[in-house]
């Protein structure tokens, strides 16, 4: 049987599924030519939690099922969902997404929920966060936030240089003001990324709770679901009981993602330090088996004896073939 990965699904076969997952209650609809909605109902007929995702259509379409990031919490807990979904990198600049929230706000759809959760990973959070504001006092999980690209407000970002054009404001504009209007905010950031961490400080107040994932590098929102812990967060910071303790025990799973070791890796590599790349490539070495660890793990060790420094305790050279190893 062959391994080889199935092709991704055709966009014409992924607006099938989106309008299959609005079923007879939901709705799917379009947005001006660069955004989808899809709308589905909760389990309850008044109150319950309704939570609003914002994503691209390519991440959507790549996921298991090719349905938002949503629809698991929404299935287990029977929340309400409403997903806004990107064809691009638009970062829901758009007055057809910004009118379509002032009318939940007009209608009191928001009214008819016991809470309101808006959530979204890199542009998504920035969505989410924006247009947070038509929902006074709902909840908020971000992950890998941006507060805006406004060239006069964060001229430091370097980054994302075709969107820089874009309007952000006057309405919906500076997420890390729009949250304000939250009654809780979560916000994950990796420390260690420069420009992240520099938008993360903008969302700032006592109504936010700041999670420091590590060494999580680009794609924050990808780590989080490849260790299968995003839908466990999510239902956390709806509760209203996530804290730090809480994101740093579910964190931990972290050690056992390839991608996530691999990273760390190459993270110590450039620090140009033998004995800490010891052992992060032993503890490597010992968890996953990795061709790419031994020769990091051999190349320290062998710097470590041309230097006449002791090797960490319980380290050796090791075989790099798993045939050379007897396996």
């Amino acid at each position: 049987m062959s391994d080889a990965p199935s092709p991704p699904m055709s966009r014409e076969a992924h607006r099938h599924v989106l309008m299959a997952a609005a079923g007879r209650g939901g709705e799917l609809c379009s947005r001006g030519d660069s955004h989808i909605i899809l709308c589905r109902p909760g389990a309850r007929e008044t109150g319950g939690t309704l939570i609003v995702t914002f994503d691209t259509l390519d991440a959507v379409r790549a996921r298991p099922g090719g349905l938002p990031l949503s629809t698991g919490l929404a299935q287990r807990e029977g929340w309400a969902t409403i997903d806004v979904m990107a064809d691009g990198r638009t970062w829901f600049r758009d007055d057809y997404v910004h009118d379509f929230f002032d009318g939940l706000t007009d209608e009191g759809v928001f009214d008819d929920y016991d809470q309101v959760v808006f959530a979204g990973g890199g542009m998504g959070a920035y969505g989410a966060a924006a247009h947070s504001v038509a929902a006074p006092g709902a909840t908020l999980f971000l992950v890998q936030p941006y507060a805006t690209l406004d060239r006069d407000l964060t001229s430091w970002e370097r980054r994302f240089r075709s969107s820089w054009s874009l309007p952000f404001g006057p309405r919906y504009g500076n997420a890390a003001r729009m949250a304000d209007a939250a009654r809780r905010v979560f916000v994950v950031t990796d420390p260690t990324q420069s420009a992240d961490a520099m938008h993360a400080a903008l969302f700032s107040g006592a109504h936010v709770t700041h999670l420091r994932a590590h060494h999580a590098g680009h794609d924050i929102q990808g780590r989080l679901e490849a260790i299968d812990i995003l839908d466990t967060l999510l239902a956390a910071a709806g509760r209203g009981d996530l804290t730090p303790a809480r994101f740093a025990a579910l964190w931990r799973a972290r050690r056992d993602d390839p991608e996530w070791l691999a990273g760390l890796l190459r993270h110590v590599e450039k620090l140009d330090r033998p004995w800490l790349q010891a052992i992060a490539a032993g503890y490597i070495t010992d968890r996953t088996g990795s061709a790419v660890a031994r020769r990091r793990l051999n190349a320290a060790l062998a710097r470590l004896d041309e230097e006449d420094r002791d090797a960490p305790a319980g380290l050796e050279p090791q075989p790099v073939s798993a045939r050379l190893a007897g396996a």
